[in-house]
């Protein structure tokens, strides 16, 4: 599909080619016209001139002087000729030339319908006027006068090559005289498209550059800026209400699982004590849900910073092992962490040890009952990669593009494990937050590797 700016280009190009193209036919035909007008006219004055000097010869003589007539010439004509015919046909002056063509109906000649044609005799074109006239004695004759009409043909062959340079030369110079305007044009429109993909939900209080002509790119650029205003102002309150809902829910869900840990220690009952369990399961989820969207608050408002410092990101990660090892070990897994060398990285060790735990608790879910997850530290000049990977489930091709969005959970998964959908759309989001990537490669019911790559400092 072609841009509107192209369109545009070829619209100019195309309307201006028509109407050269049309101006020019115009141009060529017009002077056609008149260079035949011109000729017709010489040519019956040269006819006036010969039948004149012959109706005063035949007057005084009975014969004709030839080289007398031949010498006769007209004003503005070349390679002028003529023959004499008597009525009935008879060539009275013959030419060597013009007896070599081929001669109309004489009845149409005598009753005044036929005056001129143009005829090619061998290999030159001839403008041919016949003219019928009576002497004194009352004797008919009919005669034919001819010129070259090479001159007419080369005056206009050149103005038909010079058409042909003028008209591919005006629209390349209309195409990039098009071209320019239309990119000025353009150019307010193309820097707040540019300005407009760039913002998102964490800059939502960027605006469009507006130009300074008031026309109708300001006013879109004006309509766009209030409709990205009511979109800032729409996201803000949806983020105060969350995080005051979250705050709100969170007081109360402590409450609850205090008291429910305290009646636990106090009950007997076996399946009371059960049902006790599984209520602090769900508080416990409800808690890790509020955490979760308290942090995608504190993101999307741009409030959450890097707390840099120095530490090693090995420690770290085992450190995130030791936290977890009891729920791998409830499935009989283990947690093998590889490296060479420790590996000092500068950056948020809170914010990454949220990722690592959410990954690594990621991988315990889903892997299988008796299998091993493999943690790697490989360290480059530049850049820290860590890989996690499991034996498990796996994730399905068609659900890789959108694991890291926000509350997105396979429909193959969200019935047998428990989850909200947010912890890998932090995950990422913290990466980033980096200046990192997060990746994954899977395979359904095989092996799946989350990888996450963190340049080594963070300034």
């Amino acid at each position: 599909m072609f841009s509107i700016k192209t369109k545009i280009i070829l619209a100019y190009t195309v309307v201006f080619g028509i109407m050269l193209t049309a101006f020019a036919a115009i141009i060529y035909h017009s002077n056609k016209e008149a260079a035949f007008l011109r000729l017709n006219t010489n040519l019956k004055g040269y006819a006036i001139s010969l039948r004149t000097e012959i109706e005063d010869e035949l007057h005084d003589n009975s014969t004709l002087n030839l080289d007398k007539l031949t010498s006769i010439k007209s004003k503005g004509l070349i390679g002028e000729r003529f023959q004499l015919f008597d009525r009935d046909g008879k060539i009275i002056v013959k030419d060597s030339i013009l007896s070599r063509g081929s001669t109309p109906g004489l009845s149409k000649i005598l009753n005044g319908k036929f005056e001129y044609e143009k005829e090619r005799i061998n290999h030159h074109k001839y403008h041919i006027f016949w003219n019928k006239f009576e002497s004194e004695n009352d004797s008919v004759y009919i005669l034919e006068t001819a010129a070259s009409v090479k001159d007419v043909f080369d005056d206009l062959n050149r103005l038909f090559y010079l058409f042909l340079i003028i008209i591919p030369a005006g629209l390349i110079i209309t195409g990039f005289a098009a071209y320019f305007i239309s990119k000025a044009a353009f150019k307010p429109i193309t820097q707040m498209a540019n300005t407009a993909k760039n913002i998102s939900g964490e800059n939502l209080n960027e605006r469009l550059e507006l130009p300074k002509a008031k026309d109708e790119v300001r006013s879109l650029g004006e309509t766009l800026n209030e409709m990205i205003e009511r979109i800032d102002n729409a996201f803000k309150s949806q983020n105060r209400f969350v995080a005051n809902a979250s705050h709100e829910i969170k007081t109360p869900l402590t409450v609850i699982q205090t008291e429910l840990e305290i009646l636990e220690k106090k009950m007997n009952d076996a399946d009371t004590q059960e049902s006790i369990n599984n209520a602090l399961s769900e508080i416990e989820n409800l808690t890790k849900l509020t955490n979760s969207l308290l942090t995608i608050v504190k993101l999307d408002a741009s409030q959450s910073k890097l707390n840099l410092s120095n530490f090693r990101i090995d420690e770290l990660l085992a450190d995130c092992i030791q936290t977890l090892n009891k729920a791998a070990m409830n499935k009989d897994i283990q947690i093998n962490l590889f490296i060479d060398d420790p590996v000092e990285i500068n950056a948020d060790k809170e914010k990454l040890r949220s990722v690592f735990l959410n990954l690594i608790d990621n991988a315990i879910k889903y892997s299988l009952f008796n299998s091993e997850i493999k943690i790697r530290i490989n360290k480059s000049d530049d850049n820290i990669s860590i890989s996690i990977e499991n034996s498990g489930h796996g994730i399905p091709q068609s659900d890789i593009p959108y694991i890291f969005n926000r509350f997105y959970r396979s429909n193959e998964i969200r019935a047998e494990i428990n989850g909200s959908g947010l912890g890998l759309a932090i995950a990422k989001e913290i990466v980033e937050l980096h200046r990192g990537k997060i990746s994954v490669e899977s395979k359904v019911n095989d092996k799946t590797n989350f990888t996450v790559i963190l340049p080594g400092n963070i300034s």
